[in-house]
């Protein structure tokens, strides 16, 4: 009988099951407490906790307001690519150069107390006052001057 000849392939398969958790028992103390392990968290009496140190921030500023203004009046001409200027069609505009200001902390002054400038605003109206300049104005091709040294006095700023 020519026979049948088995072939015995090993198979390996993948445990693709997780393990099961372990069950871990609670263990006992020698003396059976049962506490034992348990965290409590107890309150303390009444009393307010108070600090050795404290500390005290304050700040307090203010806007300074402009008074009033020295500008140029100037008419600006539409310039084209090509370099020619258009004179039908302008803007005029108010340059600024000069402006005043007082009230909050202008550069270099010093903080006084509301006192001191209540006294200082009564006396002249003048407190803490300070003038920012601006670069003038030139003339250009394009740019013609019309009026210089124009002032404006905020009127608001009186009040």
């Amino acid at each position: 009988m020519a026979g049948f000849e088995g072939i015995v392939r090993p198979v390996v398969v993948p445990d693709i099951r997780p393990t099961p958790k372990q069950s871990v028992r609670r263990q006992e103390s020698a003396t059976g407490d049962a506490e034992k392990g348990v965290c409590k968290i107890h309150g303390t009496s009444g009393k307010i906790v108070q600090l050795a140190n404290s500390f005290s921030y304050t700040q307090s500023s203010s806007r300074p307001v402009e008074t009033k203004r020295r500008f140029d009046q100037a008419r600006v001409y539409q310039e084209r690519d090509d370099g020619t200027v258009n004179k039908k069609n302008f803007v005029d505009i108010n340059v600024t150069n000069k402006l005043w200001k007082r009230g909050g902390a202008g550069p270099g002054v010093q903080k006084m107390s509301p006192e001191e400038k209540a006294q200082r605003e009564r006396d002249a109206k003048m407190y803490d006052q300070w003038v920012e300049y601006y670069k003038r104005l030139e003339e250009q091709k394009n740019i013609e001057i019309k009026k210089r040294d124009q002032i404006e006095e905020n009127k608001q700023a009186e009040k």
